[in-house]
């Protein structure tokens, strides 16, 4: 499987966008968590803010899952991984993906010459 440097960029920026959503969610959300009254119902603009916050949690959620078969079918197409450590990168993949996905892709998916990676 190879890739050019623009697909690699753009791969490499639908990987940090779940980290600047993480970024975005404790600056907006947790900040701006109210503190409910125990016997009153919340208040209403805040259940409007929950229910575009859990849309945006829900897509966060399908671009890392399609990342991760991705990086998954990457990573068992390509020659530039040895053999032998292949098993070890798909359960490091499954396992830590938002920390594993930025250092896979620098070692194997960023090309390192203008033909491409492999």
């Amino acid at each position: 499987m190879k890739l050019n440097r623009p697909l690699a960029l753009a791969i490499a920026v639908l990987t940090l966008v779940p980290w600047g959503y993480f970024v975005y969610f404790v600056a907006h959300f947790m900040s701006a968590m109210p503190t409910f009254p125990t016997s009153g119902a919340p208040p209403e603009q805040f259940m409007q803010d929950f229910q575009s916050m859990f849309r945006w949690q829900m897509l966060t959620m399908a671009l890392v899952l399609a990342l991760m078969v991705l990086y998954i079918v990457h990573l068992f197409n390509t020659d530039r991984v040895p053999s032998d450590k292949k098993a070890l990168w798909a359960v490091v993949l499954l396992l830590g993906n938002l920390l594993a996905m930025p250092v896979y892709w620098f070692f194997y998916m960023w090309p390192r010459d203008a033909n491409g990676a492999a």
